[in-house]
């Protein structure tokens, strides 16, 4: 989400999902003329051998969603497990409602046999998905397909088949775990294409009452899933029973409930009074900022957060973070000054940023006849990044977008925030030689709040002969004022970095020029 323009199921797949920017709301757009079917439940609650469970998600006291969860014996003594997720969020004032599925499918002898995931939306009116289908490759390892209106996007080689949220916790009990004990497991989240780690360390037992009064002994787990701390409480057959997050954050909670309850309590009663999700992943600032932020040259901000801030404001601001007094210094680059030179680039150091990508189609035919109609022969590098700035600035329509879309899509539908914007910059910029980073992190903002705060924003960068510059088409700057803040750079894959620090940030001005 763009605020200025508009002027897991795992607590750490939600997470990204409600921050309301594209590593924040990860999910995956389809064409919008052909939208996929929801992925329907196949196992019937009320047959013989199915187990279900209901949960509802949090933010707070205020209800956000549900879960449920139905799994079922196989033949060879292996499950079928189920996982769906729904989803009903505000954003800017906006509604959107979200279905998180997971089908997995694991034999007698504990393999995996098959992985089925898919999330799917609704943007103002008009469904959008994507899926993900898995099946083993070798003793070990799995091949997963992405699907988008059923072409297939990529296919991802995985070492080791990931857990899924809807596996991950009967995996750690499978083996009698005792206090202490601590498992890292390969994890492939859906909602960001990105297979990590999570590690997951057993606190104890402890006796808990489930919500149909049943007084069970359930295991208590600490799960660090991309740096994000989770406290969850297990049922003996890997049922969640609860699940939060520790250390800040949104405040989001899964907790364990009949399916009355998920369903029909706990939510607002009018959807006004509803929590605006951009607006609590906010930052607030101790004063307001000169021309909104926008006019900002050279900003000192004292940083305070988590651990993993320092880590990552010294890889990318480098000597303008000094960690001993929190200070970051951030300026507004300057084009004057760009060492300019004819694209194509031909430095070989930077052909990382000229690849197409499974979002970034950059060598798709489109892009390079849109981007030489813009430019025309103007390929100066910095006159170059100036056109296309501007051209996406005036011709994207500014329309908020719970997604993650590909280049090729926004090219068809010219609309979106933030991310979009980002997108079709690095695919045009790009398909010239332009070398182009995407850029993700906050940025100072006076439209939701009149006294400011600073919002999770993405935005792109540009290789101008001895430096990385950063534009920003969302804003229509060129460059980008000194209220970026970048925490990390990269696709989605890269950007579930901030789920260390999302919520969990703390700013106030030390200085600011003009």
């Amino acid at each position: 989400m763009d605020p200025m323009k508009l002027d897991r199921g795992t607590v750490g797949e939600l997470v990204l999902v409600l921050a309301g920017v594209a590593f924040a709301v990860a999910l995956f757009r389809t064409s919008y003329q052909q939208p996929t079917a929801p992925l329907a439940f196949s196992l019937d609650a009320s047959s013989e051998g199915v187990t279900e469970s209901w949960s509802g998600i949090y933010i707070g006291g205020e209800k956000i969603g549900t879960s449920v969860n139905r799994s079922a014996p196989r033949d060879d003594g292996g499950l079928v497990l189920q996982e769906r997720t729904n989803l009903r969020l505000m954003l800017l004032g906006a509604p959107n409602e979200i279905t998180l599925a997971n089908d997995v499918h694991v034999t007698g002898d504990g393999r995996v046999e098959a992985l089925r995931s898919q999330v799917r939306t609704t943007v103002q009116g008009v469904p959008v998905t994507l899926r993900a289908e898995g099946r083993p490759r070798g003793d070990r390892g799995m091949t997963l397909d992405l699907f988008q209106a059923g072409a297939k996007l990529t296919t991802m080689e995985l070492d080791d088949v990931p857990a899924t949220s809807a596996t991950l916790y009967r995996a750690v009990l499978e083996g009698d775990p005792k206090a202490g004990d601590r498992f890292t497991l390969p994890y492939f989240n859906p909602l960001s294409l990105s297979n990590a780690e999570a590690t997951v360390t057993v606190v104890g037992t402890e006796s808990a009452v489930t919500p149909l009064g049943e007084t069970i002994v359930a295991t208590r787990l600490l799960v660090d899933n991309a740096g994000q701390q989770l406290d969850v409480l297990v049922a003996p057959d890997g049922r969640r029973l609860e699940e939060q997050e520790v250390g800040g954050g949104l405040g989001m909670r899964v907790v364990g409930e009949t399916q009355d309850t998920a369903l029909h309590r706990g939510w607002p009663l009018d959807a006004e009074d509803a929590v605006d999700l951009i607006a609590l992943s906010s930052i607030p600032l101790d004063q307001r900022l000169p021309g909104g932020g926008r006019d900002v040259s050279r900003l000192v901000l004292k940083v305070d957060g988590p651990t993993a801030i320092d880590e990552l404001l010294t890889r990318h601001h480098g000597d303008r973070w000094d960690r001993e007094t929190k200070q970051l210094t951030l300026l507004r680059p300057r084009l004057d000054r760009a060492a300019d030179y004819q694209l194509p680039s031909q430095d070989r150091a930077t052909s990382p940023w000229l690849r197409s990508t499974t979002f970034i189609q950059s060598d798709d035919p489109r892009f390079v006849r849109k981007a030489g109609g813009i430019l025309g022969d103007r390929l100066q590098a910095t006159d170059a990044a100036m056109l296309l700035e501007s051209w996406v600035h005036e011709n994207l329509a500014k329309v908020p977008v719970a997604g993650v879309p590909s280049a090729k899509e926004i090219l068809s539908s010219m609309r979106g925030d933030c991310n979009e914007h980002t997108t079709l910059y690095a695919a045009l910029a790009r398909s010239v030689g332009l070398p182009t980073k995407l850029a993700a992190g906050i940025v100072y903002s006076e439209s939701i709040f009149a006294d400011g705060a600073f919002y999770y924003h993405a935005w792109p960068e540009v290789w101008l002969g001895d430096e990385w510059v950063a534009l920003d088409p969302t804003f229509g700057q060129s460059p980008a004022d000194a209220t970026h803040l970048k925490l990390v750079e990269g696709e989605l894959d890269k950007q579930t970095e901030l789920m260390a620090v999302i919520g969990r940030l703390r700013l106030s001005v030390v200085s600011v020029e003009e």
